[in-house]
């Protein structure tokens, strides 16, 4: 048996399978989910994973500690009384910004269109609820109408998805990074529970609801990247995988089954006796869906920190780092690669021998 053969022989997909699964257990939101930069949930995953690296046998296992801004979201949850009369709650996502209810609290809310400027000309706001369309991937960033609420002096903006982004179906809810500062307040509402307050609101320019929030935002949190090696015969030359274990939601796509792929690799690796040529590390990435206040570039915060803070020492000796991101093709069958042009040639004899995922 070849050792490819071998390394092919121990690939463990059930393995891979069960460890993104029990990634989800971690939760700063029982409902929802959420592992965010900084929070309890990330850190307890990053001991469960820093646990399975050491259980496959790698070598030099460590936690990197990084500083970033962190997020806590407990809860969202908005109340309304329906047309029909009947008392309905809905879920809420949330962005990384600071607003916290204690309890139920009563709130006008209002619905104004995009959340333009223009769309607040003779209304008055203030401390109350405001309800907007948005399409992140078409108009604009979430961060321009929820810092125009904000101006206003709107209590918290919550957006709907009509375009773009979060279009799965319609009860799903958008999270992505804010790109704003943490005092002006976001949520996110499904198209279906948006529809609902939007029906109550053809007849009355606003009405009243509770909301019960709890999402805090903390600046200068230490969180931790995990990181493992396979030692291969130039210690001094790396070849990086990593992958991201911060999370909305249950992150099962995004990035569960990503960093499952890549520990079943290591596994595949190690249980069939390989020694690479150059020593292969496994990074676990805190912070990548967000970490940084206030900044268009508060994504991939962990892997930056990485680099220019826990380990400088890499620039010249990582040969590639093959970052997985989203592998689980839940709603296509095309992934997507992307990489500097030195390795096009190596990605498409690669890619050449793959079986084609698509069924005719």
């Amino acid at each position: 048996m070849t050792m490819q053969e071998a390394v092919i022989k121990n690939i463990d997909t059930d393995y891979s399978y069960q460890l993104a699964k029990r990634m989800e257990q971690f939760r700063s939101n029982e409902k929802l989910g959420y592992r965010p930069a900084g929070s309890k949930a990330e850190f307890l995953t990053g001991e469960m994973l820093k646990d399975e690296m050491q259980k496959l046998g790698l070598s030099d296992v460590c936690k990197n500690a990084v500083t970033v801004d962190g997020w806590e979201f407990k809860n969202a949850e908005l109340t309304f009384e329906t047309k029909e009369g009947k008392r309905h709650t809905a879920l809420l996502g949330a962005y990384q910004t600071d607003f916290v209810t204690d309890g139920e609290q009563a709130f006008s809310l209002m619905y104004l269109g995009k959340g333009t400027e223009a769309d607040y000309e003779g209304k008055d706001v203030t401390g109350k609820l405001v309800l907007v369309d948005i399409n992140q991937r078409d108009e604009w960033w979430i961060n321009y109408p929820v810092y125009q609420a904000h101006l206003k002096g709107a209590a918290a903006l919550i957006a709907v998805q009509s375009g773009g982004y979060g279009e799965i179906d319609d009860e799903a809810l958008n999270a992505q990074d804010i790109a704003g500062p943490e005092d002006a307040p976001a949520f996110s509402i499904s198209r279906k529970d948006a529809a609902g307050l939007l029906e109550l609101l053809r007849d009355q320019e606003e009405i009243t609801v509770t909301f019960d929030a709890e999402s805090r935002v903390t600046r200068n949190c230490t969180t931790y990247n995990i990181v493992g090696r396979i030692p291969g015969k130039h210690p001094d030359r790396m070849v990086l995988l990593s992958a991201h274990y911060d999370s909305y939601f249950d992150g099962f796509q995004d990035d569960n089954t990503a960093v499952a792929l890549m520990f079943g690799i290591a596994k595949a690796l190690q249980d069939s006796g390989f020694q690479p040529n150059n020593t292969i590390v496994i990074c676990a990435m805190a912070s990548e869906e967000w970490g940084v206040v206030d900044s268009n570039f508060d994504w991939s915060t962990g892997a930056y920190e990485q680099i220019f803070t826990a380990h400088p020492e890499w620039v010249g000796k990582v040969i590639a780092d093959l970052n997985f991101e989203l592998p689980a093709l839940a709603h296509g069958t095309r992934a997507r690669i992307r990489s500097c042009y030195e390795y096009v040639s190596f990605l498409e004899e690669y890619l050449a021998d793959l079986p084609n995922l698509t069924i005719a």
